[in-house]
């Protein structure tokens, strides 16, 4: 079985060699196509994304941003199983053959995802608590739950390919809340499977978008919540789940880390 690994990257240097070692050095029964589409970064992205040219495809242009740069690499695979990895998150060892051996032994499985670690700038295992908060959602996944609050690890997230002759692409319009509006697709129809392993780790520091850009990203979700319900009742929810994330992000973090010194 062969799987198709998309990576965008504009500018992360700091992290990038990185990503692309953990993806590279999966080892398993499966055929890896690992290709990376760079927004014509202006550090010294492309000078290590070409000590990997041997192994990896890639492109370096200029484009619409993160959701361009990822159908960029969608269209480009060509693998019967694809994610996408942004260019400062990593895999953990052995999870591409996890993933291809669950989908080879569950054919009914149309996308499964997995536990995601949240790490800082050094590696480091960072927020836990919500990391054990999203583990414990995703074990009671719904749609609904997927509308009001997204719990899905983007990093640990895979999916069959021929998802998107039935459901299309990432929505450029969307920034920050692309990943939970494909979700919302797949969900309408098919099942989430769930590999109860850590797949993947998630880095958050100030430079992130998640990090940078909190309040971006829950006014995003709230226009999605909003295309797939009329329900007032959900989106109420969803509304209060959004309080409930600035809350963690810009109160209780900080004072977490107070306590922590």
């Amino acid at each position: 079985m062969k799987i198709s690994i998309i990576t965008t990257n504009y500018n992360t240097d700091k992290y990038l060699e990185r990503t692309i070692k953990s993806v590279l050095n999966q080892k398993g029964d499966f055929e890896l196509e690992y290709i990376i589409t760079d927004g014509a970064s202006t550090d010294n992205s492309l000078e290590i994304i070409k000590k990997y040219k041997d192994k990896l495809k890639y492109i370096s242009e200029k484009d619409k941003g993160q959701s361009d740069g990822i159908n960029k690499g969608l269209k480009m695979a060509t693998g019967d199983i694809v994610a996408f990895l942004n260019s400062d998150d990593v895999y953990t060892e052995g999870t591409l053959d996890k993933v291809v051996r669950y989908f080879k032994e569950n054919p009914d499985c149309m996308w499964l995802t997995g536990y995601c670690r949240i790490i800082d700038e050094n590696d480091k295992e960072i927020k836990k608590y919500i990391t054990k908060y999203k583990n414990h959602q995703l074990k009671r996944f719904t749609f609904e739950r997927l509308l009001i609050e997204d719990s899905i690890p983007q990093p640990a997230t895979f999916w069959r390919r021929k998802l998107h002759e039935e459901f299309g692409y990432i929505d450029e319009s969307l920034h920050f809340a692309m990943d939970q509006d494909l979700w919302a697709r797949f969900a309408s129809k098919y099942k989430l499977h769930l590999i109860r392993e850590y797949l993947a780790e998630f880095r958050f520091t100030s430079d992130t978008k998640t990090g940078s850009s909190v309040h971006k990203t829950l006014r995003e979700s709230k226009l999605v919540a909003e295309r797939y319900t009329d329900n007032k009742w959900v989106l109420r929810k969803q509304w209060l789940s959004n309080l409930k994330r600035i809350f963690v992000y810009k109160y209780l973090d900080p004072v977490l880390k107070i306590i922590k010194k």
